[in-house]
């Protein structure tokens, strides 16, 4: 506890009196030299193709152009949201657990030591077959706040919708069983949401708790940097992040109690025990039939899956509402040590993201057209990396006889993961993995962006977790 303590009192997020991400002068020059970077592998990149007229290498400017434009918004116009009053309404705090003895005592007591204290915390038991439920009923004598459900396995939808079902906050928070939140988080998110009554969800910067257990756990470390400081700071000054990680995230009441009905009551297909509760939460004034009809058999259709959660709630939520990146709201979650473990919770989020980009993509064209393009090119992107990689690697070399091309592909990654990696060490003096973002960048683009294959061929299979 001590050391989750000392690590979460190190490990923060600083921000500018403008609310920007806090980096130093000589940070500055870096990202300066990131873009340029990326612009020169770019312009050569269009040179090549054009003078050697092979559209493959002219297809490989996906990759750049996306990151430059990620880059240039996420650090120079993302502002954190969290500039509001605190203004007293009651926060919902859900969290669905299975088997997670080891830690489940440690984030609900740190959720307790929130500086927002109206709060109430429904931690809910879904059917874990180790002492975790024991050990909720002994955190439910110690806290009067907190409520504990105990339901047959059936799945993490099924115990948030029974945690939704119970509660009565205006705000609803959802943490992982893993995850352990700073002491500020909640307000953060309380404070975003009343800077905008046009904000519907938000979801916190979230941080690798066990970041020097393997060579795996500190190269996720420092991409769960890039992943949340870019990526979402990227998304959030449109006000469109596309996923609320189940990590730590808000949503406001009302901006998903009209679609729980439908998510929480989708039926499966495996077993009559896994379809879910109805809940007589949805207003009648849900436009679902607003949609085009591709979009509301996406919807339904991703609903239906445990590996989908947090991101159908997102896709649901953008809709009609702004969602933002708070970096301030910080927490920090285990995150698997192992290849096996690792492979497991990709291709879980590889389905999630599947399905519901899809459903999104039918929709977000309407969003703000400078951020539909990034998300487009990014959605493009997503299934072309295995295509340039094997490009790139084989046929280049050994049909074209271009041989210099691999090494080039190699070295364009390596130096802008050297680049990525400094730049989030100017931000956080902490971060002791910053020189792991190039490995980080091969394994995504290696092992990472395959997975697509094996997530298209198991989508109709449902999973909960990866252990």
């Amino acid at each position: 506890m001590n050391d989750i303590t000392s690590r979460m009192n190190q490990d923060t997020q600083k921000l500018t009196k403008e609310m920007r991400i806090h980096t130093s002068k000589l940070g500055w020059i870096v990202r300066f030299i990131i873009i340029s970077a990326i612009i020169f592998i770019l312009s050569y990149n269009i040179y090549y193709g054009l003078e050697l007229k092979d559209p493959f290498v002219l297809y490989s400017i996906i990759i750049p152009l996306q990151s430059i434009l990620t880059y240039t918004i996420g650090w120079f116009f993302y502002r954190d949201p969290s500039i509001g009053k605190i203004d007293g309404k009651l926060v919902s705090v859900i969290i669905p657990i299975y088997n997670q003895e080891a830690l489940i005592g440690t984030v609900i007591e740190k959720i307790f030591e929130s500086t927002y204290k109206k709060i109430e915390v429904i931690a809910v038991n879904d059917g874990s077959k180790d002492n975790t439920q024991s050990i909720l009923e002994e955190l439910a004598k110690k806290f009067e706040k907190l409520k504990v459900i105990n339901n047959k396995n059936g799945g993490k939808r099924k115990a948030i919708a029974s945690g939704f079902e119970a509660s009565k906050g205006s705000y609803v928070v959802l943490i992982d069983s893993d995850s352990i939140i700073d002491s500020k988080g909640i307000e953060r998110f309380v404070r975003t949401f009343s800077s905008d009554d046009r904000i519907g969800a938000v979801v916190g910067n979230v941080k690798a708790l066990n970041n020097t257990e393997s060579l795996l756990a500190r190269c996720q470390d420092i991409w769960y940097d890039y992943s949340f400081n870019l990526t979402k700071a990227c998304e959030s000054f449109f006000g469109s992040v596309l996923c609320c990680s189940g990590c730590f995230s808000a949503y406001r009441r009302e901006a998903i109690e009209q679609f729980i009905k439908i998510w929480s009551s989708a039926k499966f297909q495996y077993s009559d025990d896994r379809q879910l509760t109805s809940l007589a939460l949805a207003k009648p004034q849900f436009k679902l039939e607003a949609l085009s009809a591709f979009s509301q058999n996406r919807l339904k259709s991703a609903s239906k899956y445990d590996d989908a959660e947090d991101r159908v709630l997102t896709g649901q939520s953008l809709l009609e509402w702004k969602v933002c990146y708070v970096s301030s709201a910080f927490c920090f979650t285990d995150v698997p040590t192992n290849l096996k473990t690792f492979y497991k919770q990709q291709l879980r989020w590889k389905k999630g993201f599947l399905r519901t980009n899809i459903f999104v993509s039918g929709f977000f064209w309407k969003k703000n057209p400078l951020m539909a393009f990034i998300f487009y090119l990014d959605y493009m992107a997503s299934f072309s990396v295995p295509l340039v990689v094997v490009i790139v690697l084989f046929y280049e070399p050994f049909i074209l006889q271009n041989f210099y091309l691999p090494a080039l592909f190699f070295g364009g990654l390596t130096l802008v993961g050297i680049a990525e990696g400094i730049d989030s060490k100017f931000r956080n003096s902490y971060m002791p993995n910053w020189m792991y973002k190039p490995i980080m960048n091969l394994i995504a683009t290696l092992m990472l962006s395959f997975l697509m294959f094996p997530a298209i061929w198991s989508i109709r299979k449902n999973t909960w977790g990866t252990r």
